[in-house]
């Protein structure tokens, strides 16, 4: 990784090497067919692009380890979520991959009827969990923190937003990291808006997001943090048909569905994430907790990744707070810039 956050060749080459070695080490004489990777979803299809990262994570994982990789969409309750869980271990799931605030309630229990079977789960984790539970979290903070330096020297006005979509410990930590973020080059930013949609569907209720991004607008802001998933619709709705103010989205590239209203995003790589960790758990890691960050690709900033010049995002145009942003992140990278 040069300049750059995220460079996906890189990790790719890695992750092929690593493939290589554990595959030497498994004795053909041993061999009983490809083991079986699962990605449960928490809900069923729908156009979520973070959650599809999750059908990409386990492909790419089978195809570097020679696995059989099985999507399972749940229906939108526990009973359903519960359901497809035991599903892939009744049909011989090896690893079991879920994404989603929505498994937490199943952690403690699921993972201990089936201790032969390793369960990993991004974004959650729960006190003490399961030995054969491995919980991925992801340090957003970094990319966050640039995604406030980079929203602090956009803005005309200084007044940035934040909408994130459930104000948990987890979800706090990179919303304050943007906030240091901002202040670190515009000590003077008005960061006064900081609103959560909270609810039922924090994460899907796009109409409340529209209307807190419309009080924002109101109120001067001009350039918003979107940070609530498939709510961050509604900021951009809000947003349509305004010449002054802009989003940086987050989690995936909003850039190029927005017409301009997106002038970056935050994001968070799941299916690098996934197959990192399945190469560790290949290789014989037995931890139950683990995080990525920049340096191992699994967040980014768009505007400043290898492939950025195919995002759309107009962030491209401003080369100068592009250069900050890539010194930055270098920092952060070698440990010269701490980002708590």
């Amino acid at each position: 990784m040069q300049t750059h956050i995220h460079n996906n060749n890189i990790i790719r080459a890695a992750l092929l090497i690593m493939s290589l070695l554990i595959n030497m080490t498994n004795s053909p004489a041993h061999a009983t067919g490809p083991q079986k990777i699962f990605y449960i979803r928490p809900v069923p299809d729908n156009d979520d692009p973070y959650l599809q990262q999750g059908s990409d994570g386990i492909k790419q994982a089978a195809q570097m380890y020679q696995m059989q990789a099985t999507t399972l969409a749940s229906q939108a309750d526990r009973a359903g979520r519960q359901k497809q869980l035991e599903n892939a271990i009744r049909l011989g799931a090896n690893i079991i991959v879920m994404i989603g605030y929505e498994f937490r309630e199943l952690l403690d229990t699921v993972p201990r009827t089936a201790p032969h079977v390793r369960f990993v789960i991004l974004e959650q984790c729960i006190a003490n969990p399961p030995p054969n539970l491995l919980c991925i979290s992801f340090r957003e903070s970094e990319a966050s923190y640039l995604a406030g330096m980079e929203a602090a020297l956009v803005s005309a006005s200084g007044k940035l937003g934040v909408i994130g979509a459930v104000k948990t410990p987890l979800k706090q930590k990179p919303v304050d990291a943007f906030i240091a973020g901002a202040r670190s080059v515009r000590p003077d930013a008005d960061l006064s808006h900081i609103v959560w949609i909270e609810g039922s569907q924090p994460f899907n209720d796009a109409a409340r997001a529209e209307a807190l991004a419309k009080s924002m607008l109101a109120d001067g802001v001009d350039m918003i943090y979107a940070a609530a998933g498939s709510s961050n619709n509604g900021v951009f709705k809000a947003l349509a048909g305004n010449s002054k103010a802009r989003a940086i989205g987050s989690y995936v590239n909003q850039c190029p569905r927005t017409a301009g209203r997106v002038i970056d995003n935050m994001q968070v790589h799941g299916d690098t994430a996934i197959s990192l960790a399945v190469a560790a758990i290949l290789a014989g890691s037995t931890a139950t907790r683990i995080d990525y960050g920049l340096k191992e690709g699994a967040v980014s900033l768009t505007g400043i990744s290898t492939d950025a010049a195919y995002s759309d995002c107009d962030i491209l145009r401003q080369r100068p707070v592009l250069q900050k942003l890539r010194e930055a992140s270098q920092a952060i990278i070698k440990g010269k810039l701490k980002v708590e």
